[in-house]
């Protein structure tokens, strides 16, 4: 079984692996969160940006990274670095479209520009950044030390919301869950905590899972909602996100009212995970609207 990214680990994304960046961050490089995406597209009207989408779980990472770091270093501030975590950001790397891990991109005047789907020889990585400088200058950049935009202050994660991130890096998952439902017990419309929470429960139903086991066991007997829900589970995990959707709305024709209150709460769970900017959303709530009423 592979992840969205062709990287055979099923087991890597129910038990959350650790951090891509490993090493000693650069001087000159900021780590991506999605709340901090918005501000670094801001940012790269000042200053150019390599935008590297990776993973613990990609051979090389490490010595990719620490190259890349060196070479936006030496640059002094006229480039700068940018690192996303696929594990622990999977909507950031779905939000940039990332299909292979690694991705390098470049992030100019708020326009992305693929580079490369594959770990760079290090041979390449300093002109690759002369070239990235060459261009930033010609778009009118300022490419000095001077020329860096000014670090954009975190703001603090809700209590809660850190304790579920928290307890998502020690394989908690239970307590993730509680942290989330507490967050959402006390502020109902917070977008990140329903998320958090979809996601959390998602990784929490499918842990342990036989894959295999599990296809089978819904291949063998179609009205095993159960069985059903749990592929379609399996499905969103592994990143086939229209596979997911489809299971489940096929399950609503003809359904009884029992089944069809359990198949669209686990779609709205689902839904909750792609999140709203995703494209294959809306027509699938389109769909389960039809199907329903």
């Amino acid at each position: 079984m592979t992840d969205p990214y062709g990287i055979p680990d099923l087991a890597a994304l129910r038990d959350p692996a650790p951090s891509s960046h490993v090493g000693e961050p650069a001087q000159h490089e900021v780590a991506v969160t999605e709340q901090g995406l918005e501000q670094l597209i801001q940012d790269s009207q000042q200053i150019a940006t390599l935008l590297l989408v990776t993973s613990s779980r990609v051979p090389q990472a490490a010595d990719f990274l620490a190259a890349l770091r060196a070479a936006v270093d030496a640059k002094s501030g006229a480039v700068r670095l940018a690192t996303v975590d696929a594990d622990t950001q999977p909507r950031v790397a779905e939000a940039l479209r990332v299909r292979q891990l690694p991705t390098l991109l470049l992030l100019l005047k708020g326009q992305l520009q693929p580079i490369v789907e594959s770990v760079l020889p290090a041979e390449e990585i300093t002109p690759l950044l002369d070239q990235v400088v060459q261009v930033a200058e010609q778009q009118g950049m300022d490419v000095s030390a001077a020329g860096e935009a000014p670090e954009a202050e975190e703001e603090p994660l809700a209590p809660l919301i850190q304790a579920a991130y928290d307890a998502i890096e020690r394989g908690d998952l239970d307590g993730a869950v509680a942290a989330y439902e507490e967050q959402l017990s006390q502020s109902p419309a917070d977008a990140e905590a329903k998320a958090g929470l979809a996601t959390v429960s998602l990784m929490r139903r499918t842990q342990g899972v036989d894959l295999n086991a599990a296809r089978a066991a819904a291949a063998a007997d179609r009205a095993d909602l159960p069985a059903q829900l749990l592929v379609a589970d399996l499905d969103m995990l592994g990143g086939h996100v229209e596979d997911a959707f489809g299971r489940l709305l096929e399950l609503l024709r003809g359904a009884d009212a029992e089944t069809k209150d359990a198949v669209r709460s686990r779609l709205l769970e689902l839904f909750e995970v792609a999140g709203p900017e995703d494209p294959r959303v809306p027509p699938a709530r389109k769909r389960l609207a039809n199907l329903l009423f």
